[in-house]
């Protein structure tokens, strides 16, 4: 339509030359052109950004859950050796005497000794009320309404002010006039402190252990 140009012997059509001029235009159009290399823009730096938060607000879930648990498991420790001092002071204590011990804890106000009752009782015992399901100390049980001397809010020692206070309760039951049975359970008494905001995250079942005690 447009012809041909003649070049030697060869004929090369018009239309082959205008197309390849323009695309070479084309080409050399986005070489100067600024706007051809963009940058990133405004809008997808917000989106980056928002992302990067998201990701971090997740991890910092998962460190303050770790921090948690890691401390929930050093309650468990401290409760499990609290529950076995009170047990075995009781179990040394022959079968057949009833004097009151003593457990000194490290409340910053003022030290508490804390008088441990060794006296028992026929089923279902003295002292804390038993589970008769579980045979566990029954901790619905009201504080107040646990005896004298056989309960105990018990302020552990810690480092640099990081106390926990536990809540002990024990049960002595006669089973003949030379044995008996010893039950003592403690519960770190944050986890069970009403309206406190946590109480979800820092609930651990109460750490119970028995033995027979005897002569």
């Amino acid at each position: 339509m447009f012809g041909a140009t003649e070049v030697g012997n060869r004929e090369i059509p018009v239309t082959s030359m205008i197309a390849t001029t323009s695309n070479y235009a084309s080409r050399e159009r986005g070489r100067l052109d600024p706007s051809a290399e963009r940058g990133i823009s405004l809008v997808e730096l917000v989106i980056a950004i928002t992302v990067l938060a998201i990701g971090m607000a997740g991890l910092a879930v998962l460190f303050s859950t770790a921090i948690m648990n890691n401390s929930r498991s050093k309650g468990d420790t401290s409760g499990t050796m609290l529950t076995q001092t009170v047990l075995e002071q009781i179990a040394a204590q022959p079968a057949n005497l009833a004097a009151n011990l003593t457990l000194t804890d490290c409340n910053p106000a003022g030290a508490v000794a804390w008088p441990i009752a060794t006296a028992g009782a026929a089923s279902p015992g003295a002292g804390a009320t038993i589970n008769v399901n579980t045979g566990a100390i029954d901790f619905t049980q009201a504080y107040a309404a646990v005896p004298a001397n056989y309960k105990m809010q018990f302020v552990a020692c810690g480092n640099g002010g990081r106390q926990m206070t536990y809540e002990v309760r024990w049960n002595i039951q006669t089973v003949t006039a030379n044995t008996r049975l010893i039950t003592v359970s403690a519960r770190p008494l944050a986890s069970a402190s009403a309206g406190n905001q946590n109480q979800a995250l820092l609930f651990a079942p109460p750490i119970t252990l028995r033995t027979i005690g005897g002569l």
